[in-house]
């Protein structure tokens, strides 16, 4: 460099620039951080050949990619938790990979009820849902697994929390296992497991005689949700009429309490030529 930069610039260290690969200075203005020296690398070492500009606009942007790059790992991190959820959620092999998009509605009121699932989920995907639960009734064949399980997939990727699928005999057996001499857990951590996730879709409920002893079941079930505000998704086949009488007031009336909802399968089974 000549006399007149190196006297206005300053005698820069020649051994440490030749390691580093610069080759030239220069004066600099930045607009956002004012005067700089700009350096040359002459492309020998690490750096790429040319000016390099504000050094304070570099560090800002190194800064601003770090971010970026940790957002994305972490982001990436919570999709593999999420996909672990899915994956532990005991979602029926069938209907394992289904969504919303592979329901097929048949007749205005199917497509009315799969809006009406798919805005409960984006309520509960918001976390503004005060425990607010889902029963799907009616008759049997018209999607209400396949939705239900499409609900649970979708609300555990988009929130990356636990969800869990359980049919009502499956509640009722490790209920009775539990009284075993061998049990090595309580029919408290029966219901304590039931309420930990934070969504649960119970299946199949309907389907048994709904002794005094299974009415009390689904009772301490869905009331250990209710108290932590956390929702849960009935499936049922059952007539609306019938299903207080099936599982209680006390669990109809915890279900429907907040604005919680029943979603009427009424139409002829697609099974049947009826639906999708």
């Amino acid at each position: 460099m000549g006399s007149l930069i190196s006297e206005l610039l300053g005698q820069p260290d020649e051994q440490m620039d030749h390691i580093l690969g610069i080759d030239d200075r220069r004066k600099g203005e930045c607009e956002q951080h004012g005067n700089f020296i700009d350096v040359h690398h002459s492309g020998k070492g690490r750096v790429s050949e040319g000016w390099k500009g504000c050094p304070e606009c570099a560090e800002e942007a190194l800064q601003a990619r770090m971010r970026e790059e940790e957002r994305q790992r972490q982001m990436e991190m919570m999709r593999q938790r999420a996909s672990r959820y899915v994956a532990q959620a005991d979602i029926p092999k069938r209907f394992s990979d289904k969504g919303f998009a592979d329901y097929k509605p048949v007749n205005g009121k199917s497509a009315s009820i799969l809006r009406k699932i798919q805005d409960y989920a984006d309520l509960l995907a918001s976390g503004d849902h005060g425990g607010r639960s889902l029963i799907l009734l009616g008759n049997v064949g018209n999607g209400k697994t396949h939705l239900s399980c499409a609900l649970l997939r979708d609300v555990i990727l988009r929130t990356c929390k636990p969800g869990a699928y359980w049919t009502f005999a499956e509640l009722v057996r490790e209920v009775k296992g539990s009284w075993r001499k061998s049990a090595d857990y309580s029919e408290q951590d029966v219901y304590d497991k039931f309420a930990k996730p934070e969504l649960v879709v119970i299946d199949e409920v309907g389907m048994q005689n709904f002794t005094e002893f299974e009415q009390t079941v689904a009772y301490e079930a869905i009331n250990a949700r209710y108290l932590l505000e956390k929702p849960t998704v009935v499936v049922t086949n059952l007539p609306a009429g019938d299903l207080s009488k099936c599982l209680g007031e006390r669990v109809v009336d915890r279900l429907r309490e907040n604005g919680g909802k029943a979603l009427d399968f009424d139409w002829s089974s697609y099974r049947n030529g009826g639906g999708q």
